[in-house]
């Protein structure tokens, strides 16, 4: 079951924006991965909107902070948007948050 999962990719200008939606928890922290890292190599620009998740949990931190490590690797950018309630919460706890997080 992929609890309402999905992903949605959408070229703009010169980035990409990633909209995810549903849980993000061991079940599909792999598939985040591999559409994250995969728009980090086609983009110097990747903007992930979290508005659509409900659940993180420590194997989405790590799929997050992956395509991250990739984007810095290749000199792109990787910044995460959009995160509530829970969501929010952990990439606070984690201190991953800061890390993602667009510039002021």
């Amino acid at each position: 079951m992929d609890r309402g999962f999905g992903v949605e990719r959408v070229v703009d200008a010169d980035r990409i924006v990633v909209r995810v939606r549903g849980e993000i928890d061991l079940m599909t922290a792999g598939s985040l991965r591999d559409e994250l890292c995969d728009a980090v190599k086609q983009s110097p620009e990747v903007v992930v909107d979290l508005a659509g998740v409900g659940f993180l949990d420590s194997t989405g931190v790590r799929a997050l902070f992956d395509a991250y490590r990739s984007a810095n690797e290749l000199g792109h950018r990787f910044y995460v948007t959009g995160a509530r309630q829970w969501v929010a919460k952990v990439l606070d706890v984690t201190g991953v948050g800061k890390l993602l997080a667009p510039p002021a």
